[in-house]
């Protein structure tokens, strides 16, 4: 009973809500005013400055790189949009060609993805997370190359490299004529053909 009327006769601050005794209220009041308007005037934590290691990343850095990733990427859903319109166009004219029987139609060009990354250095185009990566693996391999320009020698052989054509299939020869049976060749050294079937040979030296 007693921490119930103790309790009931709470009253409870203006500032910040909570309960206090009658007595102690009056001295809560100076703190809690004096506490408020400490607050009000102090200015919010910034963590970005406990990130900076050994200043290697400045502030004004950090807020840049933050303030890029606030920003919502472009969308480009007509570029998107139209390269299906066009895929399925192409897909039509292949079934229609097929169907009839006519020639295919030639291949749509190449579309390129507008949320790819260019590498400015050999120029192929990466999603964001892979151009990262390979933008600065690019940038170590096209220091390491030669700036030099190659001799004439070194670039004549590229040049034949590339226009190399394999020679072209030579024409095939008909076969030779194919020998009778009945052809027979006359005998060397003075012998004489054999005689027909049927008849034998006249002996030498016997008339008839």
């Amino acid at each position: 009973m007693e921490s119930a009327q103790y309790s009931d006769a709470r009253v409870p601050c203006k500032i910040c809500g909570r309960s206090f005794a009658p007595e102690v209220l009056a001295k809560h009041n100076n703190v809690c005013k004096k506490t408020a308007a400490s607050a009000a005037k102090r200015k919010p934590f910034d963590s970005s400055k406990q990130r900076v290691i050994d200043g290697e990343l400045s502030l004004k850095q950090i807020k840049q790189a933050q303030k890029k990733e606030l920003k919502p990427p472009k969308s480009h859903w007509r570029e998107k949009h139209q390269d299906f319109i066009n895929a399925v166009r192409n897909a039509r004219g292949v079934q229609a060609a097929i169907d009839s029987g006519g020639p295919l139609p030639p291949p749509p060009p190449p579309s390129i993805n507008p949320d790819y990354i260019q590498c400015p250095y050999c120029s192929r185009r990466f999603s964001p997370q892979a151009a990262d990566r390979h933008i600065n693996f690019c940038k170590d391999q096209q220091a390491r190359l030669p700036r030099s320009k190659p001799s004439p020698a070194a670039t004549a052989k590229q040049n034949t490299r590339l226009n190399y054509q394999p020679p072209k299939p030579k024409a095939k020869t008909s076969p030779p004529a194919a020998v009778p049976p009945s052809s027979v060749p006359a005998a060397r050294g003075g012998a004489k053909a054999p005689a027909p079937r049927g008849r034998a040979a006249p002996a030498p030296g016997r008339r008839f």
